[in-house]
């Protein structure tokens, strides 16, 4: 997708202010009402923009404890890489799932309200996801940094 300046004015103002409306959007971007709204349709038709939703901070409902899970496959062939990711999705204390290059194929980011908690993630879905052959964990000790805004 080709950003030009005014799409990036956009992208800022909505990641500072989501509630902006779409005059108050035009304001701070400079532009004037209907290509405000093109331009913002466009940028949502074509995926850079997600839907409104509010963000809830884990912490802050009792999920006080974030994990890092380092996982293993067994076997490196579609259908079981396939097969963990279709599984992994449905696990709700799993916030994120990425693949990766390296020692591990998989990185999960867990919630979890206690350490007792976790474990019975742990046993009850983690070691039960299609070919996990190992998981390696580590419990973060403070969030340093987060942020959902893009540098655009």
């Amino acid at each position: 997708m080709q950003l030009d300046e005014p799409d990036r004015r956009i992208l800022r103002a909505l990641q500072d202010e989501p509630e902006l409306t779409l005059r108050e959007l035009g304001e701070v971007t400079g532009l004037s009402h209907s290509p405000c709204w093109r331009r913002l349709k466009r940028l949502q038709d074509e995926g850079a923009i997600s839907p409104k939703r509010f963000v809830v901070d884990p912490e802050a409902v009792g999920f006080e404890i974030l994990v890092l899970c380092f996982v293993k496959i067994s076997h490196h062939q579609r259908d079981r890489l396939r097969a963990f990711e279709e599984a992994v999705v449905k696990v709700p204390e799993v916030m994120q799932c990425h693949s990766l290059t390296g020692e591990y194929d998989y990185v999960l980011q867990v919630v979890a309200t206690s350490v007792r908690d976790y474990e019975a993630t742990v046993k009850n879905a983690l070691v039960e996801l299609p070919n996990v052959q190992s998981i390696n964990t580590s419990f973060t000790l403070k969030r340093v940094k987060h942020t959902l805004n893009v540098p655009v």
